[in-house]
């Protein structure tokens, strides 16, 4: 009989099959190289490493409003008022910051500003220093919906509008305001070569006022300085009287009745007010605040001993004591219904 094949797949020893080797441990070790390398590299060559993986953005030079103004001539009326405008308004919000650069908006001699002419950019910025000194806290608006404009002959650009000022006149210490009109000329690189006022209209002048408060000139007033400053008997100064007046010297709270001015407070309020001279170099400095003078009363109601015990300097002090100099005998203060010497503290507030 013959005898069947042998089945080598079923009847194949165990011994002879070929043992496969892992091989997972390999890979992981290659992955981590490279990524050790990459990074590697990374560190080493590249500088911004977010850069990277970030979207590039490519950025363009802006125009200033200068270059939008140079091609002009291409532009139809609406693109050219939109540039003037941009233009106007960048003009005083820089000068209203304090910023003031010249070759950022005239050309390189300019044929005129305000009531000057032919200027350079050194002169220029002089004069506007000049100016502002003469008008302090100068306030411009100008008023966009009055812009108008054409081309002269040179086809440079002429612009009107008006412009709404406020200031303070050093030179006559008043508040002043208008409304003014301003022609502006621009030439075809963007630069303005005349800037010039052509019309003033509603015009205000008012005398700065010392505001004096009715509530700082009562007798009542707690006045914020040590009690050894306050004038004592036998030791305020008599320089104007030759020490003619003798006797004890009461303060306000050994009194009876208090010295008064013969019209009462107020009407000392208002005299001061109508009266009162402010310092030039006060002015100029902007100094502000409260001078305290001290006096006595006399019985007969004279002003004597005038000083200061705490002031503000720059020509206020010998303002407030002439001042108070110069105001019309008072009541005297009493005890036991007979006059007395009284000590008194007056607080002038000057404000501009």
């Amino acid at each position: 009989m013959n005898e069947p094949p042998l089945n080598r797949e079923s009847e194949s020893n165990p011994e002879e099959e070929v043992i496969k080797k892992d091989r997972s441990l390999l890979y992981i070790g290659l992955v981590l190289g490279s990524i050790v390398l990459i990074m590697a590299y990374l560190a080493l060559f590249v500088d911004d490493v977010n850069g990277l993986f970030r979207k590039k953005v490519v950025l363009q030079e802006t125009s200033t409003v200068s270059e939008q103004l140079d091609e002009s001539l291409n532009r139809n009326d609406s693109e050219i008022r939109s540039s003037l405008v941009k233009f106007i308004q960048a003009f005083y919000y820089d000068q209203q910051k304090g910023y003031f650069d010249p070759p950022s908006y005239f050309a390189n001699i300019t044929q005129t500003y305000y009531k000057f002419h032919n200027l350079t950019h050194q002169r220029l910025r002089e004069l506007h220093q000049k100016r502002l000194s003469e008008m302090q806290n100068l306030k411009q608006n100008w008023i966009v919906s009055s812009l108008d404009f054409d081309h002269d002959e040179q086809q440079r650009l002429v612009a009107t509008y008006w412009v709404r000022v406020n200031y303070l006149q050093t030179l006559k210490n008043a508040n002043e305001s208008a409304d003014i009109k301003h022609e502006m000329i621009i030439n075809e690189d963007g630069k303005i070569v005349s800037l010039r006022e052509l019309e003033v209209k509603n015009f205000s002048s008012e005398p700065v006022q010392v505001i004096v408060e009715d509530s700082l000139l009562t007798d009542e007033v707690e006045i914020p300085v040590d009690a050894s400053e306050i004038p004592e008997a036998g030791k305020v100064q008599h320089a104007e009287t030759g020490g003619r007046y003798e006797g004890r010297v009461y303060d306000l709270g050994s009194v009876e009745t208090a010295p008064e001015y013969p019209a009462g407070q107020r009407e000392l309020a208002r005299f001061i007010a109508s009266n009162i001279h402010y310092p030039a170099k006060a002015r100029l400095n902007k100094v502000q605040g409260r001078v305290y003078v001290s006096f006595v009363v006399e019985r007969n109601g004279d002003i004597n001993g005038l000083q200061v015990i705490r002031g503000i300097g720059s020509g206020c002090d010998e303002e407030a004591i002439r001042l108070i100099r110069s105001t019309a005998p008072w009541k005297p203060g009493t005890v036991g219904g007979k006059p007395v010497r009284t000590a008194f503290t007056i607080p002038v507030n000057f404000k501009l």
